[in-house]
């Protein structure tokens, strides 16, 4: 019995190490959610770990009109985030991966006075993100990976700890 749990554990480690050859070098993609827009993965020489950047709309899906200090924000403005990320296959199919990462992210939006019906100034902040998912290496298009993800961002300045959620779903083209 004993001998059977040890081939099964190697068995599964070595699956695992099949998922992590598939990863490119590179990977470059479009997200729909929070940030959305367009994002390139770095990944490393380990297998384990990537460098994401990510450029795009901020406040869009969760938060067009929000509550800021005294006033809100009443529209969509733009984030650009680095996270690092860790990779891990699933048990289950070695095509299907989770991943989480953690980083810096600065956002722009327009800040609305309390009364106001015009943006009285644009409000920069730098925070710290934290996100997770699954994507998904499909075997008939080993160049693509789809993705669905979770996460939040937490403000430093100007305003600590207000937090905003984020996450989305997209796709990328790895090479």
């Amino acid at each position: 019995m004993k001998n059977k749990s040890i081939v099964a554990l190697f068995v599964l480690l070595s699956i695992s190490l099949i998922g992590f050859s598939q990863q490119k070098e590179w990977g470059s993609g479009l997200r729909i959610g929070e940030p959305g827009g367009f994002m390139i993965r770095k990944y490393l020489k380990n297998g384990i770990n990537a460098i994401e950047v990510n450029m795009g709309t901020y406040g869009g899906l969760w938060g067009t009109h929000r509550n800021y200090k005294a006033g809100t924000f009443q529209n969509i403005g733009y984030s650009v985030n680095v996270m690092y990320l860790w990779h891990h296959p699933t048990i289950l199919n070695p095509n299907i991966q989770t991943y989480y990462g953690v980083g810096p992210q600065y956002t722009v939006r327009d800040y609305y006075a309390p009364g106001q019906e015009i943006a009285t100034e644009v409000r920069k902040a730098l925070g710290g993100s934290v996100i997770g998912g699954v994507e998904y290496f499909p075997i008939d298009a080993p160049n693509l990976s789809f993705f669905s993800e979770l996460g939040f961002y937490s403000e430093i300045s100007p305003n600590p700890f207000f937090t905003h959620v984020q996450g989305g779903v997209g796709v990328r083209v790895n090479f």
